[in-house]
This record gives structure tokens, sequence and C-alpha cells, in this order.
């Protein structure tokens, strides 16, 4: 029986990162059901219509070049491709006189390679927890905030960009201050855990919603299937620079195949090889990809960790792709006052002085140069950059 649940599909990049505005673009196809099997109808259908978005928006994408990876449950599926195409969502797919009829979105972005220095990113995951755990007791899934922070940490170390992610056993702020978290709020948070913990890019937020839902089959009212949600809030900044690179949200939906009562173990590989955790998995990663396109092309920065008479330390050493003879920059803050309670920071290179590594191990690197400078030109937690 062919049930008309909605079909969110997350596209994940096998290629190389890109970073561009993205648009949304409507694709559709149809296709006679005959004697076919539903399934197999349904994976030619969407990957006509996808094929007919990526025409559309100007891309090479055939229906072939589109691999759709697994099994179409629980309306569920993930997207495999080397193409312009990043996720994809199904929002209307019904069966008229036989014939099958699919409306897909795409979110295509420009094919593109960035400028990217070798060095790899430092990352910090702050905890994910949810905004309102009572939604949790239908399962007793309360450490599921807990396992989402240990799937970004996962997936992040497996993206094709080099990468050194640690994972914080603290939440970045309160559930009381999701709301009230302004701008400055979010920089001064960034920037205390950058000091401390010694990383670039700090990613933080929130588990929205975990609702359950009835949703009923459009040809039998008497049929219906229990499904829950999972809406995940994003925020990437680089607390270096005091900039939010990245805010978005994501939501995606499955069934929950489990009775009421039944206390729900997330630890178990089951729990995520079912359709539930399935499309947890694939929201996750979809937004890993995401936050890999966009800091992979951000500048490397790190900070002074310590002085040596005319030497500094950096937070950076060979475990992050520093090597002896690397040359850095040294930048210096500057805040504009524009008013009483604002101002406009700006960063600049130290002009006609840059350092070159004379000493590196895993996590630190000793800088010197070979100019005359004053030893107080650089302080504990000035910033440096790679010098082209």
């Amino acid at each position: 029986m062919f049930r008309g649940f909605p079909l969110a599909i997350l596209f994940v990049l096998s290629a190389m990162s890109f970073v561009s505005r993205a648009e949304w673009v409507q694709g559709e196809a149809s296709l006679m059901v005959k004697d076919a099997p539903l399934d197999d109808v349904r994976l030619v259908a969407i990957k006509n219509a996808i094929a007919d978005a990526s025409f559309k928006s100007g891309s090479v994408i055939t229906a072939e070049d589109v691999v759709l990876n697994g099994l179409l449950v629980s309306s569920k599926a993930e997207i495999h491709s080397t193409g312009r195409i990043q996720r994809v969502e199904i929002i209307d797919e019904t069966i008229t006189e036989g014939t099958l009829h699919v409306v897909v979105r795409v979110n295509i972005t420009p094919l593109f390679s960035c400028e990217s220095d070798k060095y790899h990113r430092s990352v910090l995951v702050t905890q994910l927890q949810l905004l309102r755990p009572r939604q949790a007791a239908y399962g007793d899934i309360y450490d599921f905030g807990n396992q989402i922070s240990k799937r970004f940490e996962q997936q992040l170390l497996r993206q094709q960009q080099a990468m050194n992610v640690q994972l914080l056993d603290k939440a970045f702020a309160s559930r009381a201050a999701f709301n009230s978290l302004t701008p400055q709020i979010i920089y001064d948070k960034a920037s205390y855990l950058a000091q401390t913990q010694g990383r670039q890019f700090v990613i933080f937020g929130y588990i929205r919603d975990i609702s359950l839902f009835e949703q009923f089959d459009i040809t039998d009212d008497d049929e219906s299937a229990l499904r829950r949600n999972f809406t995940l809030d994003v925020y990437v900044v680089d607390a270096y620079r005091s900039s939010l690179l990245f805010q978005e949200s994501y939501h995606s939906e499955a069934d929950w195949n489990y009775p009421e009562g039944q206390q729900v173990d997330t630890n178990n590989s089951l729990f995520w090889r079912k359709d539930y955790g399935r499309i947890v998995l694939n929201t996750v990663n979809a937004a890993v990809t995401d936050i890999a396109n966009i800091i992979t092309c951000e500048p490397s920065v790190t900070q002074v960790a310590d002085k040596l008479e005319d030497n500094l330390v950096i937070g950076m050493g060979a475990a992050d792709g520093v090597a002896v003879g690397d040359t850095f920059a040294l930048l210096k803050t500057r805040t504009l006052s524009r008013t009483n309670t604002t101002g406009l920071t700006i960063q600049y290179p130290l002009e006609n002085v840059l350092f070159s590594v004379s000493a590196v191990n895993a996590h630190g690197a000793v800088l010197e140069t070979s100019q005359k400078v004053n030893s107080t030109i650089a302080d504990l937690y000035d910033l440096v950059t790679p010098h082209p």
C-alpha cells in the first residue's frame, strides 16, 4: 500500500569542499507504476525528479549520476553523488490513475573550490542539549543530547578535510539562556573557550524538538504510524575572529518503532540502524558536511600561548600540519569606538614583520624572526595566521 508520508532526503557530498550561496530548485517527474514494485518505481521517479531540478539550475547531473543509498524505509534515504547537490526534499508524491508523480526541492550549490591553507582546522564541539528534556520521557532517551554530540565529533573526524576535533563535556549556554543569546554574548563565550581550549572554531546548538505525532495513511484513515521529529539548531563561531560563520536549523522525521513504556538504549547500534536512528544520523551528517565546507575555507588562526625571550610559542603544532620553516604573520586587534556600548573590532597583520617556525612538537611551535623587533611586540593571546 502506498503511504503518502513526506520524504526528506539528505545529501552528502563525496567530492571536494565547496562554499557559496546555494539555491533551492524544484523538479518533478512522473512514472507509470504498472506491475513493478512500488519502491523500485519511486527510486527511478526520485532520480528523474532530481535530474529535472539539476537541469533547470544549469547543472549537468543525469538520473544515472544519482545513486540512492539504502532502502526507502519510512520515506527516508541518503544520496551520494559528486555533483552540485547538497540536499533534497521530496515535498509531494501521489499516485493518480496508475502514475506516480514526485515533486522535489533540491539544494544546489555552484561548484568551485576555495583557497585554503594546509593546516588542520581546530574545532571544539560543545554539548548539544535537549531544549525540552520532557520530550525524552517517551523512550527514556534523556542521554540523546550527549549521543548527538558524540556523533558530531565522530562525523567531523571522518571528513575529507583534516580537522583537530575536541568534544567538550559542557554546553555552550544553559537552556534558559537560549533565547537571550546576543551576538556579543556569543562572541564573549566563544573567546573564553578559545583561550582555555585553544580551538578556533566553536560549534554549539540545541536539539529543539523530538516530539512524537501520529500520521494517518492518505488511503486509509484507520491506518496510522507513530512518528518522531528531530529538529536541530546549529551555530559555528570563529572564536578568534569573533565571527558567527554559520547558523542553520535542520529538521527530519521518521517512524518511531517502539511501544509505549519501552526504555530505548541509544548506546545500542540497533537503535541507530532503525528508522529514527538512521534519519538522525543522516541529519547530523548533513549538518557536519555544511560546517566542514564553511570552516575549510576560513583562514587558520591561532594564539600566542607563551613568550620565550624574543621568540613566540603558538598553539599549533605538527598535529595541525605545522613544520619547521613555515611562515606566520602577527595579527593585532584594534577596537574602533562607535558608541559608549558598542565597537567595531578589526584585525590587521603587523607590517614588515614575519615569523618562521624554528621548532615544533605535536601541539605547539616556536616562532622566531630575523628582524629587530621590540620584545613587547606581541602579548599572550595575540593571534597569528599563516603567511602566503
